[in-house]
């Protein structure tokens, strides 16, 4: 206890030595191992998606307290300045491709993103672990010195450095697959078919859209215009009309359709060809139908109403007897 009270008078003595300086003075300040800026992972957003390029994004996040005193930005012991940001993998199926990003100044209380570009291959899915290196400066002391009306300031600045694991999920992504065909067509007609899609992947799709080629034997091709969002396993249909040669011959014929939709994850647009199989029917087998259905209606009007003469003209036979 006493050799407290000795300390807190000593400590007091220098402050009030360094208080009443007539002219010149000098003082310093060194940081406290508790002062000085706190980065840390605040979360993590993106997956790897294996065998194509994918983003992750980090948010930093400076959990230093605060001053409670108003400082000005040059004397603030609890900003991070020059923050640069390093990601590495442990695993050679994960490569890095992004560099050294540069994160600014981060005050206390304040976040901010990197995004790092990679690629999976060959990584089977699940979670892996990543390291995240940082370095940046801190203001470590305050030098004053000349007289007390016009203090002259000298600021000293030290580098530190610091690793944090992360880890980040390698998936699938979105896998657009035909589902089902709903109609067929015939040559020299306009057909309309219904394409049923369904998202194989664990990621969802959104704004999903569909473009057919026109394509022999298909003259013109007509995309409807609505728009599907699938999560894993949903299906949606679409819709798609096509006009048909009139000399085709009855088969499957491909028509190639491109598939665009959205990433769940950041938004990009992905473009993905299917081939639609398409069946032509025999170009005789409906007309034909037609017509035969058209002649036996014909038929029996005609026995109807050569029956209903016969009738008439019995009818009156029948009274002229009678009179």
């Amino acid at each position: 206890m006493k050799d407290a009270r000795a300390l807190c008078r000593f400590l007091l003595l220098i402050f009030l030595l360094l208080l009443f300086l007539p002219t010149g003075f000098s003082g310093g300040a060194d940081s406290s191992p508790d002062e000085g800026p706190h980065l840390e992972i605040s979360s993590i957003y993106g997956n790897l998606e294996d065998g194509r390029p994918s983003s992750i994004f980090v948010v930093l996040q400076n959990n230093a307290s605060p001053s409670k005193d108003p400082v000005e930005p040059g004397f603030n012991k609890e900003m991070a300045r020059n923050i640069v940001a390093g990601l590495c993998s442990p695993d050679d199926r994960i490569r890095i491709f992004s560099g050294q990003q540069n994160a600014g100044l981060l005050a206390a209380g304040e976040n901010t993103t990197v995004q790092f570009m990679a690629l999976t291959e060959g990584a089977a899915l699940g979670i892996y672990p990543l390291q995240l290196y940082l370095n940046y400066s801190r203001l470590s002391q305050v030098t004053a010195s000349g007289e007390k009306s016009i203090p002259n300031f000298v600021f000293a600045y030290e580098r530190a450095s610091m690793q944090l694991p992360l880890q980040v999920k390698v998936v699938q992504g979105p896998k657009i697959e035909l589902e089902e065909l709903e109609g067929e067509t015939l040559p020299g007609i306009e057909s309309s078919l219904i394409i049923v899609l369904t998202n194989r992947g664990d990621e969802s799709a959104r704004d999903i859209q569909m473009q057919a080629r026109p394509i022999t034997p298909f003259l013109m091709v007509e995309n409807g215009q609505e728009n599907a969002s699938l999560a894993p396993g949903e299906s949606a249909s679409l819709r798609l009309s096509v006009f048909t040669d009139e000399n085709a011959t009855s088969g499957y014929y491909a028509l190639p359709c491109r598939i665009s939709y959205r990433d769940g994850q950041d938004g990009e647009i992905r473009n993905q060809d299917l081939a639609v199989l398409i069946y032509v029917g025999e170009e005789s087998s409906f007309p034909w139908l037609y017509l035969g259905a058209a002649g036996l209606i014909l038929l029996l009007l005609a026995g109807g109403l050569y029956g209903l003469r016969r009738f008439m003209s019995g009818q009156r036979r029948i009274r002229i007897v009678k009179s």
